[in-house]
């Protein structure tokens, strides 16, 4: 199974990804997991990603621009797998994530979950981009990584050999 996080920190996946069952797993070639900076997709020069919210409203939400060319790039570069992937957002808002849905995700052969942050992300993205939004509990947390890391370590435990 192929996992690819999304996210402006990937440094965070460090210590849970690199320890324990997974990273057997990784080393056993059961599962690869990828990680991609969207702010390597900024074009501007202080590689912004945040912006005002488009209809207005406090705080900053995610530009959909680096994003939506990050998670291109993912996809093309998997081609291979597009007929058996998911790509995913946590969001507080989204169904509540479950062992059913761990055993669902675990059938696919890709999984990439975009890891959010600041006030959200701009709708027309998740419109364009995501397959399914996924919380993991009614709460708000500072970003989406560690809701990835949560479902991503429950889905790769019912992978066959990890």
């Amino acid at each position: 199974m192929r996992i690819d996080m999304i996210t402006l920190f990937p440094e965070m996946f460090a210590g849970p990804f690199g320890a324990s069952i997974t990273k057997r797993a990784v080393e056993k070639g059961i599962l690869d997991i990828h990680f991609t900076n969207f702010r390597d997709y900024s074009f501007d020069k202080h590689r912004h990603v945040d912006d005002s919210p488009f209809g207005g409203g406090a705080g900053m939400v995610l530009k959909p621009e680096p994003m939506y060319r990050a998670v291109r790039a993912v996809l093309e570069e998997t081609a291979m797998h597009a007929a058996s992937r998911r790509v995913l957002i946590m969001d507080p808002a989204g169904p509540v994530f479950t062992q059913a849905k761990a055993k669902e995700l675990a059938s696919y052969e890709q999984l990439v979950f975009i890891c959010g942050h600041y006030e959200g992300i701009d709708e027309r993205f998740i419109d364009e981009c995501v397959d399914e939004e996924i919380s993991i509990g009614d709460f708000v947390m500072t970003g989406g990584e560690i809701p990835a890391m949560a479902v991503a370590d429950a889905v790769c435990r019912l992978v066959p050999g990890v």
